[in-house]
């Protein structure tokens, strides 16, 4: 859903997301807006020597915040300043991927569970610090279904995220080339819509059918700034 020409406060935003199901804090607490928690900033601009948010998240394809026993059901993403070239955010839907495969595959995609690991995600960023005992706590890996079924639908879709997930049972390699394919396929360019953000945009979507990414832009000569609220949804089934 694409709700444009929007002027949100931050707490505009997080209420109106509030009325689709309990907000969730922040993963990364670098990146909170200081004034209301419950917003994480995405951002390349820098104030007074410092990041105002998460200048380099988001650019692989992947499904929000997979790595939590209640993942992401809804994200809302507003737009404040926005680059006139790139900083895209691309879509696709992994219900119409899942409805395309053979009869046989989706047999076997149906009984196979996958491990879900913020740790395994962030070692995938470039000069990251190290994880607090803290944020190891709060995020251990989770066990989630391959295939998830949404709760209001009964659809079945592909829960897919290639840099924080692994097939239980199959060999890493093998478990990792399966996603890798998996999602190839439901990426495929026909299949994909590219949002190009305007300022004031809002941005709604459902982490249980889609995946997203963005899309890289000239981070010297444009500014981006967006702020992001997510909705807690059911440990998938």
């Amino acid at each position: 859903m694409v709700v444009r020409g929007q002027t949100l406060a931050p707490e505009d935003l997080v209420d109106f997301a509030g009325r689709f199901g309990p907000v969730e804090y922040g993963v990364r607490e670098d990146y909170q807006l200081p004034e209301n928690p419950d917003v994480y900033v995405i951002s390349n601009i820098v104030e007074n020597g410092k990041p105002i948010g998460n200048p380099s998240d988001g650019f692989a394809w992947h499904t929000d915040l997979s790595f939590l026993e209640h993942p992401t059901a809804y994200t809302f993403l507003y737009a404040l300043e926005v680059p006139e070239e790139g900083g895209d955010t691309e879509f696709a839907n992994v219900a119409v991927s899942y409805d395309k495969l053979p009869a046989e595959q989706k047999a076997r995609l149906d009984r196979m569970s996958v491990r879900h690991s913020y740790t395994m995600l962030h070692a995938t960023r470039k000069n990251a610090r190290a994880l607090t005992e803290e944020e190891e706590r709060r995020m251990p890996d989770v066990i989630h279904p391959m295939v998830r079924t949404h709760p209001a639908t009964a659809r079945k879709a592909l829960y897919l995220g290639p840099d924080t997930s692994l097939p239980v049972g199959l060999d890493p390699d093998e478990g990792s080339a399966l996603i890798l394919s998996l999602m190839k396929k439901a990426t495929e360019a026909q299949e994909v819509y590219a949002h190009h953000w305007r300022a004031g945009d809002l941005v709604v979507w459902d982490n249980r059918t889609m995946v997203h990414r963005a899309t890289e832009y000239d981070r010297a000569r444009y500014r981006r700034h967006l702020h992001r609220v997510t909705v807690r949804g059911e440990r998938p089934f």
